[in-house]
């Protein structure tokens, strides 16, 4: 498996791993969070290495990539994700590709758009995973029986404990806690839940981002209008989605499935808000039919 390496571009450093044969179809996967890195992705999406040259990056602001202070120099302001949308479009042409698969998943379905609409005729097609064009969903998360009775099984966070929120406190602490915390709603195989905290303890979060989203300062992951951005572009769209899913329910992907033309959309069974860890063959299964076909 790759172990890595620094690439620069837009005067950002972005840790990549690249899995494959690079005369394969560029697949860019874009990671959620976005205080995450990539490699809770991994290996399903590594296993994809067979149909595509898989390309993964931790975006700036987060893992091994440019980060703000006091890790990095990077400007605060520069986490907007119109530039992390112009980062993967620099990274395809730096890597020698004319046009590239995007697979966005959750908080990187919205910069996986963004690519779409800033860059319409860079991207092959895209698979958005886990995520949503909208934000007015609220009200059917409230209505599910199972996000009220996943949620007693999640663990609250002290946001006035200094370990987690503090200025001392460890980079990534509160993103940290936040996912232990809430895995109970973003898995749906609780059996699993060990692994799932094994997965977690290898993900390099950080904190560069929870300052200025709690001030409202950055701009929402996806664009203006992704079902007009989606329409417009007119490329093949998967819309892979756990049934389960407790952050962002199925029905933003059956609502964005009905407003783009020609849209595939694949509801994940038994799978939560992860669906590559809650049912990896499916969720494989149809990225590789989704490919064979576009």
């Amino acid at each position: 498996m790759s172990q890595g390496q620094a690439v620069s571009v837009n005067g950002v450093e972005l840790f990549v791993r690249k899995f494959g044969d690079p005369g394969l179809p560029m697949l860019v996967v874009i990671h959620g969070g976005p205080t995450w890195d990539h490699s809770y992705l991994l290996p399903a999406v590594a296993d994809l290495s067979d149909v595509s040259q898989v390309v993964m990056l931790d975006l700036r602001g987060c893992g091994r990539s440019s980060r703000t202070p006091p890790i990095g120099d990077l400007p605060v302001e520069a986490l907007q994700p119109d530039y992390l949308a112009d980062d993967v479009a620099a990274l395809v042409r730096h890597l020698g590709a004319d046009r590239a698969h995007m697979l966005g998943f959750s908080y990187g379905g919205g910069i996986a758009m963004r690519v779409i609409d800033q860059h319409p005729d860079l991207v092959r097609s895209v698979i958005l995973a886990s995520t949503t064009a909208y934000q007015d969903f609220r009200e059917e998360l409230e209505a599910s029986a199972d996000y009220h009775e996943r949620g007693t099984l999640c663990t609250d966070i002290d946001f006035a404990d200094p370990a987690v929120t503090g200025p001392n406190a460890a980079d990534g602490a509160l993103s940290r806690a936040m996912a232990f915390g809430g895995a109970p709603r973003d898995i749906w195989q609780l059996g699993r839940i060990d692994e799932w905290h094994e997965v977690l303890g290898n993900v390099r979060f950080s904190s560069d981002w929870n300052a200025p989203f709690a001030a409202g300062l950055l701009r929402r992951a996806a664009p203006d209008d992704p079902a007009e951005a989606l329409t417009s572009w007119g490329g093949p769209v998967l819309l892979l989605q756990g049934r389960h899913d407790l952050a962002f329910p199925i029905g933003v992907a059956r609502r964005l499935h009905a407003e783009v033309p020609g849209s595939v959309l694949v509801e994940v069974a038994d799978a939560g808000h992860m669906a590559h860890f809650d049912n990896p063959s499916a969720w494989i299964s149809a990225i590789r039919t989704f490919l064979g076909s576009s």
